[in-house]
């Protein structure tokens, strides 16, 4: 069992920007007003080499917390000209709409820093996708010119270490980030993950260490754990440790249940929709923008149809067995506030960057309070916001 050690000194803001380096220092600097707890508490342990689990809440900076240390060691190696051809982090979503979210905004801040921030003759500092949407043919690029920061999902990296012309690129990884393990943890996916975890440990020159962001889940401890769990020297009985940066608090919500039959338990959920469908698109016109959950795929197409007479082309469907290019539109029209609606399943539960969206709505029960609260945060999902 590895030692766990629950972190509550964050270091001052002054502390955090002397360990970064200056170009990264002052595009920080630039940006954002401060850090926030949560990155001045998890960012140190993240630059001591220690694996880390952060929780905290929506807007609180996650990603870039779990990011910075990456940037900050990749852009001193640029200035020095000591980046190799090879794999320096790798980061796992569960979602492939994630993984897309996340490439657009770490390509913002490193050609933001590059541009601005770093002389001409810094080596450039690459950021690859690969999923199932992925090209063959980009997969081969991928091989010729590694990106020094991977985005992928737990299949499609299951997939690509198991070939001997992919292996050799990620032989020296040091950064392993996990978003939203909290998902994973207790499932088959996970299981399949941590082989595959194992697999890559065993092909690594030196540990790598291991950064997980995960929602609130108890006992966290558990999330930990699971964390490390295929850590080749916690499965040789060597002592491995995890800190976790947890940032407690309540978050208000505004919540509201809608039922216009008053005999609804009686109905087919295409029953409740029809009964239903009208006040739903008053609600979205009422909004700037609304993120609509459905259980089903086949749900999802469905709810879209019976909108289009309220809403038109405004709004639009999104799920995993959609064209890879008609996810990609979808998700671009929802970021820059192009739709009133978007209908999905579960393809846009979890932590990506939505933009507007104001309200959401939940067609039927979502099953558990986890996927409740995780599906009613992804409105108001910036510093401050209300999820409603």
């Amino acid at each position: 069992m590895p030692e766990i050690v629950y972190l509550d000194s964050p270091l001052d803001s002054d502390g955090l920007y002397e360990r970064l380096c200056p170009p990264v220092r002052q595009w920080f600097r630039d940006k954002f007003p401060d850090f926030t707890r949560p990155q001045k508490l998890a960012i140190p342990a993240i630059m001591d080499k220690q694996h880390l689990l952060l929780c905290s809440p929506t807007g609180s900076g996650k990603t870039l917390t779990a990011f910075l240390t990456v940037i900050d060691q990749l852009v001193r190696l640029a200035l020095e000209n000591k980046l190799e051809k090879k794999v320096h982090a790798i980061y796992i979503s569960p979602i492939k709409a994630l993984a897309n979210d996340i490439q657009r905004n770490l390509i913002g801040p490193l050609n933001e820093i590059t541009e601005h921030y770093l002389p001409d003759r810094a080596q450039e500092i690459r950021v690859g996708l690969r999923t199932g949407d992925t090209s063959q043919s980009d997969r081969q690029k991928m091989l010729r010119k590694p990106p020094h920061i991977l985005i992928t999902t737990p299949e499609s990296l299951a997939i690509a270490i198991t070939s001997p012309r992919f292996q050799p690129i990620v032989s020296e990884v040091e950064y392993m980030i996990i978003d939203e393990l909290h998902s994973m943890v207790s499932t088959k996916r996970g299981v399949h993950l941590s082989l595959t975890l194992s697999l890559l440990d065993s092909l690594l020159m030196n540990p790598v260490q291991r950064i997980g962001i995960s929602a609130t889940m108890e006992p966290l401890e558990t999330v930990a754990e699971y964390l490390v769990s295929s850590d080749d020297r916690e499965a040789r009985g060597q002592p491995t440790s995890v800190s976790i940066a947890k940032i407690s608090g309540s978050r208000e919500l505004d919540l509201d249940i809608l039922i216009t039959h008053p005999k609804f338990s009686d109905l087919s959920m295409v029953k409740v929709l029809e009964y239903n469908i009208e006040a739903i698109a008053d609600l979205i016109s009422a909004h700037t923008t609304t993120l609509v959950f459905a259980n089903t795929r086949k749900m999802t197409e469905t709810i879209v149809q019976k909108l289009r007479p309220f809403l038109g082309d405004l709004v639009a469907g999104h799920h995993g067995s959609m064209d890879k290019n008609i996810r990609l539109d979808v998700e671009k029209k929802l970021k820059y506030g192009h739709l009133r609606a978007v209908v999905t399943s579960s393809s846009l539960e979890m932590g990506i960057d939505i933009g507007s969206v104001d309200l959401v709505l939940q067609v039927g029960s979502p099953g558990d309070i986890a996927t409740a609260l995780q599906r009613i945060g992804r409105a108001g999902h910036h510093v401050g916001g209300i999820p409603r």
